[in-house]
C-alpha cells in the first residue's frame, strides 16, 4: 500500500493551490484538464475518471472539499510536503 499521494492526487492540490493563490474556485474540468495539460475537449473518459477518483481520495482525507468547485480544506495543510506526510 503506498504511503504518500498519488501523481494524480499530487497534480489536483498543485492545481489547486494556483487556483487559490488566484483567487479562483476551480471546478473538476479545470483540475483535471490542468493536471494532464490537455483542453478540457480533449480530456478522455480515464482521465476524467481517475481524477474523480483522486479528489475523492482526497476528499475522505480531509485535504478538500466541495462539490460544484473544489476548494482546500480549512486548517489544513496547504503545502504538498504537508499533505504528502499527513497521517490518513
Amino acid at each position: 500500500m503506498s504511503k504518500g499521494l498519488g501523481r494524480i492526487q499530487r497534480g489536483c492540490l498543485r492545481v489547486l493551490g494556483e487556483y487559490e493563490a488566484a483567487g479562483k474556485r476551480p471546478t473538476m474540468l479545470n483540475i483535471a484538464s490542468e493536471v494532464y495539460r490537455v483542453r478540457p475537449d480533449r480530456l478522455s473518459e480515464a482521465q476524467h475518471v481517475a481524477t474523480r477518483r483522486a479528489l475523492t481520495s482526497l476528499q475522505q482525507k480531509g485535504l478538500v472539499s466541495g462539490q460544484g468547485h473544489i476548494q482546500f480544506v480549512p486548517g489544513r495543510p496547504l503545502s504538498l510536503a504537508g499533505a504528502r506526510f499527513r497521517d490518513c
